[in-house]
């Protein structure tokens, strides 16, 4: 039972879908949970029941990957490890942007029929700009996670902190 949290962009996904895949684990995306078409949220008590049902169902264990403070995490009191990905802000921003530029030109779907509209890149409204998302969220976010793990709010859980990429890299070598 694994949580993986950090700010957007840090790389949650992918090092969820590594370790899934390396250990059988049942991957729960909660953002591909999150949304119905057009980019609109699903009603909080319906998404948080539906991630409690997946990890419920989850046989063989599981690995979330999201933040989602709408969940009272939820998947984080389930979780035996916490993996907190902490990159320094450039590295999350050289890896968010080209990542988001190449979402919206190749009109990649992301979950059910969503994908990046163009309009995003230069909204200022953070909740459709995910660079700019993670931008305002990257130092609250990591308060709030530094807070958890001072507090005992985590101590239930392993917490890994991860603060690069070279960490990253480590914890799949030896997992």
């Amino acid at each position: 039972k694994i949580a993986i949290v950090g700010c957007s962009g840090s790389g949650k996904t992918r090092l969820a879908e590594q370790l899934a895949q390396k250990h059988g684990l049942d991957h729960i995306e909660m953002d591909s949970m999150a949304f119905y078409e057009d980019w609109t949220l699903r009603p909080v008590e319906e998404f948080k029941s539906d991630i409690q049902r997946r990890i419920d169902n989850a046989a063989t264990g599981w690995i979330t990957d999201g933040n989602w403070s709408s969940l009272d995490g939820i998947h984080t009191r389930l979780a035996d490890q916490i993996i907190w990905i902490d990159l320094p802000r450039s590295i999350v921003m050289r890896q968010l942007i080209p990542r988001t530029i190449v979402r919206v030109l190749t009109r990649k779907r992301l979950w059910g029929t969503n994908r990046e509209p163009f309009t995003n890149l230069w909204s200022l409204n953070p909740e459709k700009n995910v660079i700019l998302w993670s931008w305002k969220q990257f130092h609250s976010l990591r308060r709030q996670y530094e807070k958890y793990v001072s507090d005992g709010s985590w101590s239930h859980a392993t917490v890994t902190h991860l603060r690069s990429r070279k960490a990253i890299s480590d914890l799949l070598d030896r997992r």
